[in-house]
C-alpha cells in the first residue's frame, strides 16, 4: 500500500511540475497559463449545463462576456490598480450579474429543448453581444474599461496562481453539486426528463438551478478575462469572436467528455492554447516566422482542428477524453490501475428515488 502511494505521488510529479513550475519560468507562460485556467472555468460551467443537466446551449459566451462587461465596469480603473475591496466585488458582480442572466434565459428557454434551446441561447448570444456589449457607456465608448489588477496579482505568475484558485473553486462547486440531490437531479432530468418528471422530480426547479451554476461559473471565468486582459473589449465578444467563442465551447466539452470534468479541463486548456484569440500560437508563430500566415488564417486552423476532433470523438470516442484518461484518474484516486471500469449500472428510476429521498 505504502508502495503504491508513492508511485502515485512520483508519477503525479511531472504534472505538478507542468502546473506550477512551467508557468513560472516567465512571464510569457504564467500568461498562457492563466488563460487556460479561463477556459477551464468556461469548460466547468458547460459541464453543469451540457453535460449534467442535458440542455444545450450556444450563449455561453454571453455569460463570460457579461461577467467581464461587468468586473470593470464596476472597478473602472483608469490607470491606476485596483484595490483589493473593489477587485473582490468586481468579481463578485461579474459572478452576480451572469447567474441573473442565466436565470432568465433559463426561464424563457424551460419548455424548450434539443435544437430549439439551441437557437434560443445563440440568439441570446448574438443579441447580448450587439445590444448589451456596445452600448459606449459600458465599452469605453469603444475604447475599452479599464480593469487593472491589485498590485498583489500584477505579476502574470501571481494571476495565474489566483486563476488557478478559482479553477480548484470551480472544481469544488462541480464536484459537490454532482454528489448532492441537485447533481442527481440535474442527471436524471439530462437521462429522461419525462420519467425525472413522474417520479416527483422538480422539472422546473432544476432545470434554473442548473443555468444559474452554469452561469456563475461563467461569470466568474468573464471576470477574471477582464484582469487577464486587464480592460473589457467588446471586440473580444461580438461578431465573428463572439461566435467562434460560442462553438469552441460546445466542442470541448463534448471532446472532453459529457459529464466529465477531468476529460473537460483538460480539453479546455488544450482549446485555450489553439483558439483563435490564443496568446500562444500567436507568440509561437512569431517564433517560427509563421506570424503573418497564422494571422491570416488562424481562424480556419482553430476551426479545422476543432472539427476534426469533434468527429473523431463521435466516431471513434464518444466518451470523449474522459474516457481515454479515465483509467489514470480511477489509479490516482487510489483504485488498481484498469482499463475497465465497473460499468455503471445505475437507472434513471434509481437516480430520480435518489432524488426524491
Amino acid at each position: 500500500m505504502v508502495i503504491e502511494r508513492a508511485g502515485r505521488g512520483i508519477a503525479l510529479l511531472p504534472v505538478l511540475a507542468v502546473v506550477f513550475l512551467l508557468p513560472a519560468r516567465s512571464d510569457t507562460f504564467g500568461h498562457f497559463g492563466a488563460y487556460g485556467a479561463i477556459f477551464a472555468m468556461v469548460g466547468l460551467s458547460m459541464n453543469v449545463l451540457v453535460g449534467y443537466t442535458g440542455q444545450i446551449s450556444l450563449g455561453q459566451q454571453a455569460f463570460v462576456g457579461l461577467g467581464a462587461l461587468t468586473a470593470a465596469n464596476v472597478i473602472d480603473t483608469g490607470t491606476v490598480a485596483a484595490e483589493p475591496f473593489t477587485f473582490a466585488l468586481g468579481i463578485l458582480a461579474g459572478v452576480g450579474v451572469a447567474a441573473g442572466a442565466a436565470l432568465v434565459l433559463g426561464a424563457i428557454a424551460l419548455r424548450i429543448q434539443g435544437l430549439y434551446l439551441a437557437l434560443v441561447t445563440l440568439v441570446f448570444g448574438g443579441v447580448t453581444a450587439d445590444a448589451v456589449f456596445t452600448i459606449p457607456r459600458l465599452n469605453g465608448q469603444e475604447a475599452g474599461v479599464s480593469a487593472i489588477r491589485p498590485d498583489a496579482l500584477a505579476g502574470e505568475y501571481a494571476f495565474y496562481l489566483f486563476a488557478l484558485a478559482m479553477v480548484a473553486l470551480c472544481l469544488y462547486v462541480d464536484i459537490q453539486v454532482r454528489r448532492s440531490k441537485i447533481g442527481r437531479g440535474l442527471v436524471a432530468l439530462r437521462e429522461n426528463e419525462l420519467a425525472a418528471q413522474a417520479f416527483g422530480v422538480n422539472v422546473t426547479g432544476y432545470k434554473l438551478i442548473g443555468f444559474v451554476i452554469s452561469g456563475a461559473m461563467a461569470g466568474l471565468a468573464g471576470s477574471v478575462f477582464a484582469f487577464w486582459t486587464q480592460e473589457f473589449s467588446d471586440k473580444d465578444f461580438t461578431s465573428g469572436a463572439g461566435f467562434s467563442l460560442a462553438l469552441t465551447f460546445v466542442v470541448m466539452v463534448v471532446v472532453g467528455g459529457l459529464g466529465n470534468r477531468t476529460g473537460v479541463v483538460i480539453a479546455a486548456v488544450f482549446f485555450a492554447l489553439i483558439s483563435p484569440s490564443s496568446p500562444m500560437l500567436g507568440w509561437l508563430s512569431n517564433k517560427t516566422h509563421w506570424g503573418s500566415f497564422y494571422f491570416d488564417h488562424k481562424f480556419y486552423i482553430s476551426n479545422t482542428i476543432g472539427a476534426a476532433l469533434l468527429l473523431q470523438t463521435i466516431v471513434m470516442n464518444p466518451g470523449g477524453l474522459g474516457q481515454v484518461v479515465a483509467p489514470i484518474t480511477r489509479w490516482f484516486a487510489g483504485e488498481p490501475f484498469s482499463f475497465h471500469g465497473d460499468a455503471d449500472t445505475s437507472t434513471t428510476g434509481a437516480q430520480v428515488a435518489d432524488v426524491r429521498a
